[in-house]
């Protein structure tokens, strides 16, 4: 498997693991959330976790086309997203505490379900690029 398939099939690993629990529970998974970046020791933590796949994804050749592209530029919104939670955390808690209570408040369980299985679907189309196609 060349880097571009390892990175396909991780990511949709991480997508249908991280947005598939909204299809069952939407509630508890937005608290899970919440709670899981509740400290800035925690977003810290998880900014730490998540920076080794942003590197991969900028540095590593993954040759060209579309496909290659497209990762390399979530890449680079992954690494920017990595580095705003481990500057400035309080405020990355602000915007996602105040996402969650949005999704919570004011959109309905249905259509935050409706994300889950579209998040779902993309994840497993990513997984099945990885393996099949490229």
């Amino acid at each position: 498997m060349d880097p571009l398939s390892i990175l396909c099939v991780l990511i949709g690993a991480l997508i249908i693991v991280g947005r598939g629990p909204l299809i069952f529970a939407p509630t508890a998974t937005l608290r899970f959330v919440n709670k899981l970046v509740s400290t800035d020791a925690r977003t810290r933590g998880i900014a730490i976790v998540l920076a080794p796949l942003a590197v991969a994804l900028i540095a590593l050749p993954l040759g060209e086309g579309a496909v290659a592209g497209i990762l390399v530029a979530l890449g680079w919104l992954w690494a920017a997203s990595t580095l705003w939670m481990l500057a400035a955390p309080g405020s990355f808690r602000l915007f996602t505490s105040g996402m969650i209570s949005f999704f919570e408040s004011s959109v309905d369980e249905a259509i935050v379900r409706m994300i889950g299985v579209a998040s779902v679907a993309v994840g497993v189309a990513l997984i099945y690029f990885g393996l099949y196609v490229v």
